[in-house]
């Protein structure tokens, strides 16, 4: 039998497709490949990623792109009599498509809402998503509801050892616009911490979405101004700071691992606010509101900014709009649980107000260990990748 998962990005790769692919694994007689498609958001690492999981195949999103306009199957793909293809991420008609075009059963799984005739199942990870796909068509038993991927994701990996107290992990973001900015940020928060804390570690799992140039800016302090940051000195994969704080560069694949060992992170509101809560990190999560145009809007927000003269007063007065209306938790763990879980800090950023934060929490280990403990009750746990699985092996043994 052969398995074909459809993936887009590398927030899909490694979060839902490397789960996917580890629990097929467990069943000898499928060979698990993986499809990349075409999508606006790919980084153009995408095939590199997947080959390091070891498919018994891999296409690339150039090969699919020539099947949607010849209708000539990739090499690698389709060579079972029988299978299955599974979207995981990216536009779930191509991933429908080439189960037409190979007489395969096929799957979808995703946070958001989709139906479609083709489709044998549904999968999704919340009571709210699923009551929406069964509004757009799908019967009782096309819809299922098996959990959330991350947190599969999460447990494939074990923690590594990082030397120095505390250890805390350092997130500057992926959107190349704004990370040029929290990098300094975060070299003025570690040349904070370091004369507190002269042997802690300080790691930032590094993005890959970001590129070489908009990295060396940050560390040259191209931006500082904006979040009253300051420049290091990159030397191999440290930079340090002023007063000598070394912050090491890793790899943003192995960012799980660094997240079962550390003691703390400093982060922004994202999806990995979710992959902090469910290692059971607690995180200060910021949300600086120091230059307002320098915050990303959806939408016809955003595109404010770009107008001639007047564009940065408009986005301006657009994101204060949005900020005053923020009501609900910026962190998801926060929103998901409804309880004080990541300590979420808004307002007028700079290192000194950040670190007082991130020394608030860790010289008080009882609320450390409340948060931790609440993290713990109420974050999603690993298994969704066993369900699914266990779903659609059942199908072929009706």
């Amino acid at each position: 039998m052969e398995a074909i998962l459809v993936s887009n990005g590398p927030g899909e790769l490694y979060t839902w497709a490397k789960p996917i692919l580890e629990e097929l694994r467990n069943y000898p007689n499928i060979k698990v490949k993986i499809c990349l498609i075409p999508c606006q958001f790919a980084s153009g690492n995408e095939y590199s990623i997947a080959k390091r999981f070891k498919p018994d195949g891999l296409s690339s999103a150039k090969e699919f792109l020539k099947f949607l306009s010849t209708n000539i199957v990739p090499k690698s793909l389709g060579n079972s009599p029988d299978g299955f293809v599974i979207s995981l991420g990216g536009n779930a008609k191509f991933a429908i498509k080439l189960a037409e075009k190979l007489n395969y059963k096929s799957y979808y799984y995703s946070f958001n809402p989709f139906w479609h005739k083709n489709l044998t199942r549904a999968f999704t990870h919340d009571e709210k998503c699923l009551k929406k796909i069964k509004r757009l068509g799908a019967k009782n038993n096309q819809a299922q509801l098996v959990g959330n991927l991350v947190a599969d994701a999460v447990n494939l990996e074990e923690s590594i050892s990082i030397s120095g107290s505390p250890k805390i992990l350092l997130f500057a973001g992926s959107r190349n616009l704004h990370s040029v900015s929290l990098i300094p940020l975060l070299i003025g928060l570690v040349d904070v911490l370091v004369e507190r804390y002269p042997e802690a570690s300080f790691i930032w799992p590094v993005s890959k979405l970001l590129s070489q140039e908009t990295i060396e800016q940050g560390i040259a302090g191209e931006s500082k101004e904006v979040l009253g940051g300051m420049a290091g000195i990159q030397q191999d994969n440290y930079i340090i700071s002023p007063k000598g704080g070394k912050i090491e560069m890793v790899a943003e694949e192995n960012r799980y691992a660094y997240m079962k060992s550390a003691d703390l992170a400093v982060t922004i509101p994202g999806t990995n606010t979710l992959e902090l809560g469910i290692a059971k990190l607690v995180a200060v999560v910021i949300l600086p509101v120091n230059k307002l145009e320098h915050i990303p809007l959806e939408g016809i927000g955003q595109w404010l900014g770009y107008i001639p003269i007047i564009g940065k007063y408009l986005k301006r007065y657009s994101v204060k709009l949005f900020l005053d209306g923020l009501k609900i938790p910026f962190s998801l763990p926060n929103r998901f649980s409804g309880q004080d879980l990541m300590l979420e800090h808004k307002g007028k950023i700079n290192p000194e107000n950040v670190a007082a934060k991130v020394i608030e929490l860790l010289e008080d280990e009882k609320e450390l260990k409340r948060r931790r403990a609440g993290l713990a009750a109420t974050m999603p746990k690993a298994g969704a990748a066993k369900k699914i699985a266990a779903s659609i092996l059942r199908d072929f043994d009706a």
